[in-house]
């Protein structure tokens, strides 16, 4: 009789899969342990068995000349993978893996993503696709039906991840291989898949077939191998050796690496988008402790247990969740699993408890815990004896340098640009948060000295070495990936504003070829961009970039041509695209505006700024122009001196007499906007408002109150109080002033140095 392996069918990250798992190769003692997943980790198995590995970890495969091109595959302790290779490891089996190479996979991948087809995505990701698509085509929901189940989550659940003992797991692994032959014959289980998805199992099962029927020839004892159960159907088929070599002839590959890297239960579980994700790894642990644990103490204490985590974190979040309570809920749980026809509380059952004896009904309560209880938040270690990936690697070499020690203690940094050592920690810290490792949030870029000097909050978390590892997709160095991934969030950017962030954020990494692409690409959609409000926000950041040149090497004449070619369509565009917006964006609009006001004062170009204020006087006298767009242009030409009180006063006449009561208090708003102590120093501007509302009679007074509060409204009592004495004593008059000149010729010879220092044209 021909030797057949032992085909083990496991849920992915399935505690109770896990435990079946342990048992049944305990029974079996195979000489050989086969474990779906790319060949090339099996260089990586031997480092499991290190004390220092703490799961959730992952393996990370990626193409050696393109580090994008990457795939994960996690394991949490309760993995069956992962139980699997440590009892193989614990007893000196061989222990390999049998899927699709990595190198094919990845290939495959990019190949797809270059010819765009179909397809793409279902090579995109090695780990847990299967589960993927088996959840998508749901072929336990038949067995689910047959055996009075309302679906196949609860159908496996009830009888594999919580089911509690008493029988022989070679027994219980032998009944899932026949459900899950007898499941692939069945056509609304397999027949829903495309003619890619079909082709790429059939690829992925070719190559397990060959794998074990190696280990059958090189291993005279039993041989186990581990699979997603879907898979159990396609191992089982009758094939021959020549059939399965024809299958995967003359697929693509490229040159991998692999490594581990730390993994964390929020990325394995199913609201993270990752395909073999599971609802609760909280929940899963909790089971897992209960299976692997040395003591059996049955439903009552596993549910007793995990009321009492739930009430624990209740009382963090300052409800009353008493001890008496808690135990009422795992008597609730017991008892809807009994009355349920299930042998032990599933995670339905002790929510519902919880929700009922601890948060009595009140379901935001159990919301504000979900995420610590449901989801967890444990992060995995690597051990010191294994090699670093390379962002890891690149990351230490980094800390050296700069002499930055990972901290979890928040702590505050001041960086002074002009050395090498702090622009050196500013290029660090820059560009890790562009690869979403916030290790350091910018307080003050412009405190102290100008733009020398920068201000950071420092503080290191756990979950950053989680995010390093991920970031390997855009390159196998902090400077690679930070440009790359800079550049990859541009290419999917279609907003002139935030491309121009993206520039900005590229000089201050020190990434002039990622800044490089950004300018381009800020040009290329400029010129088919109509929002002057974006082209406006775009202009605000890159004028900082250039108030950076001191401390930074910056293409500035570049620069300083993208600021005047947007600046010059801003001013051609501002008057006639400010009519007919609604409220939200005519907000967005006033708030442009005053940003690129300011930003062109700092730019300089007397060019620009002269034909901006002319558009702003001419956006005053444009009777189709929104009212707070007016009100701003008005004030901004009378803080500059512009025009003079008349003009001033008779502008402001024009826009509040005769007009609706929500059109002037838009105006009014506008114009008044500010610090009290304008107000309180600009006798023109707070006596033309006093006469104003003095003139109103009391049926408009009434209408316009309101408005004219909201108005005020940014002021603190402080500042309204020292603004109704100042109009209490009057209208002051205004002495001549004497030229100085006339009495010290030397401030005469030093005031054209003055004005040049304090930026004021002579």
């Amino acid at each position: 009789m021909k030797r057949q392996a032992h085909l083990f069918g496991i849920r992915h990250h399935g505690p109770g899969s896990a435990a079946l798992l342990k048992g049944a190769l305990d029974a079996l003692d195979p000489a050989c342990v086969l474990i779906e997943g790319p060949p090339e980790g099996d260089a990586l198995i031997q480092h499991a068995a290190l004390p220092g590995m703490k799961p959730p970890l992952a393996m990370l495969f990626y193409a050696a000349e393109e580090a994008a091109n990457a795939a994960f595959a996690p394991f949490a302790e309760f993995s069956p993978e992962w139980v699997a290779m440590q009892w193989a490891l614990a007893r000196g089996r061989r222990v390999r893996f049998i899927d699709w190479p990595a190198a094919v996979s990845l290939a495959l991948a990019k190949a797809g993503r270059e010819e765009d087809t179909a397809d793409a995505d279902a090579e995109a990701d090695e780990s847990g696709n299967e589960a993927g698509h088996a959840a998508r085509l749901d072929p336990l929901d038949v067995l689910a039906g047959a055996a009075g189940y309302s679906d196949g989550e609860t159908f496996w659940n009830g009888l594999i991840e919580q089911y509690g003992g008493g029988q022989s797991p070679l027994d219980i692994f032998a009944a899932i291989e026949t459900a899950m032959t007898e499941l692939r014959k069945y056509p609304g289980g397999y027949d829903d898949r495309s003619a890619a998805e079909r082709l790429r199992e059939e690829r992925r099962e070719a190559f397990m077939r060959i794998h074990v029927r190696d280990a059958l020839k090189q291993h005279d004892g039993e041989v186990a191998v581990v699979v997603g159960a879907w898979h159990i159907g396609g191992l089982s088929t009758a094939t021959t050796a020549a059939e399965d070599r024809a299958i995967i002839k003359d697929l693509p590959k490229i040159k991998v690496e692999a490594t581990w890297a730390p993994w964390s239960d929020g990325r394995l579980s199913r609201a993270s988008g990752y395909g073999a994700g599971v609802v609760s790894p909280g929940w899963y642990r909790h089971l897992w402790d209960l299976y692997s644990g040395d003591r059996h103490d049955g439903p009552e204490a596993f549910a007793a247990g995990w009321q009492a985590r739930t009430a624990a974190l209740l009382r963090q979040e300052g409800f009353d969740a008493s001890t008496a309570s808690a135990i009422e809920a795992a008597r609730l749980a017991l008892a809807l699993a009994s009355l349920r026809g299930i042998g032990m509380p599933g995670l339905a059952e002790m929510r519902d408890a919880s929700l009922s004896s601890l948060c009595h009904g009140d379901d935001i309560q159990l919301a504000m815990i979900e995420r610590k209880l449901y989801i967890d938040s444990r992060i995995g270690k690597i051990d010191e004896a294994v090699p670093q990936m390379p962002l890891a690697k690149d990351f230490e070499l980094w800390c050296r340098e700069t002499r930055l020690k990972p901290d979890e203690q928040p702590s505050e940094i001041k960086l002074d640009l002009r050395s090498e050592a702090g622009l050196l920690k500013s290029t660090l810290l820059h560009r890790l948060n562009l690869i979403r490792v916030n290790w350091g949030r910018l307080i003050d870029a412009e405190a102290g000295r100008g733009t020398y000097r920068e201000i950071w909050s420092v503080s290191w978390s756990p979950d950053m070495s989680v995010r390093l590892a991920e970031a390997l997709v855009w390159g196998l160095t902090i400077e690679q990936a930070a440009a790359s991934a800079t550049v990859e969030r541009a290419h999917k950017t279609d907003g002139i504003a935030q491309l121009a962030e993206l520039v900005r954020y590229a000089l201050v990494a020190d990434l002039p070829q990622a800044a490089s692409t950004c300018i381009n690409l800020l040009q290329a959609t400029a010129v088919h961009n109509n929002d002057i409000t974006d082209v406006m926000n775009a202009v605000a950041p890159l004028v900082r970039i250039v108030r950076y040149g001191t401390a930074r090497k910056l293409p500035e004449l570049e620069l300083r041509a993208l600021i005047t070619a947007l600046s010059a369509e801003a001013n051609a565009g501002v008057r006639v695209g400010s009519r007919q917006l609604d409220d939200e964006a005519t907000l967005q609009r006033l708030n442009a505006m005053r940003a690129y006001d300011e930003a062109l004062g700092f730019f300089g170009d007397s060019g620009l700024l002269e034909e901006w204020r002319r558009q702003l006087a001419l956006m005053v006298d444009d009777a189709q122009s929104l009212a707070p767009l007016i009100g701003f242009s008005l004030r901004r030409l009378h803080d500059l001196g512009l025009w003079d009180e008349l003009q001033v006063s008779a502008a402001f006449s024009r826009h509040v007499l005769g007009e609706t009561p929500s059109r002037a208090g838009a105006f009014i708003e506008a114009f008044v906007a500010g610090s009290a102590d304008v107000l309180i120093q600009d006798q023109t501007l707070l006596f033309l408002i006093d006469e104003w509302l003095c003139g109103l009679d009391e049926e408009t007074f009434v209408e316009n109150l309101p408005l004219f509060r909201r108005a005020l409204a940014g002021l603190d009592s402080v500042g309204r109080k020292r603004v109704l004495e100042r109009i209490a004593g009057g209208r002051k008059e205004r002495r001549p002033v004497r030229s100085v000149s006339e009495e010290n010729p030397a401030f005469e010879r030093a005031l054209p140095l003055l004005k040049q220092i304090l930026g004021i044209s002579a």
